[in-house]
């Protein structure tokens, strides 16, 4: 007759075997562990980069905003009625035979 073996076949039968297991599983653990610090350094460098990513962005969304005013007001220095506008406006010019009167402001304290 046979002798029935009470070992279960689930654990290791010898030292070795579980030795080999318990290096294979540290080693899986630490290899786990650098994955996931190498892991969250890169999120946070993500991060980083798309908030420097949007504020590049406004940036450049101002640039072409300014960019287009000074455009638009080239194109109206095109005009000669803009041009005498602005030069009346701003140096205080008036047309020969016109007369020129300032308006006093208010003093402030």
């Amino acid at each position: 007759m046979q002798a029935i073996s009470k070992t279960n076949p689930m654990q290791p039968h010898n030292k070795g075997s579980f030795r080999r297991r318990r290096l294979v599983m540290l080693m899986l653990a630490c290899f786990l562990s650098w994955a996931g610090v190498t892991l969250w350094n890169q999120v946070d460098k993500i991060s980083e980069r798309s908030q420097k990513l949007s504020a590049v962005k406004q940036k450049k969304a101002e640039a072409q905003q300014q960019n287009e005013t000074l455009q638009r007001e080239i194109a109206r220095l095109n005009d000669p009625e803009y041009v005498e506008q602005k030069i009346r406006k701003e140096l205080h010019y008036v047309k020969q035979g016109e007369t020129l009167f300032y308006t006093p402001k208010p003093a402030q304290k």
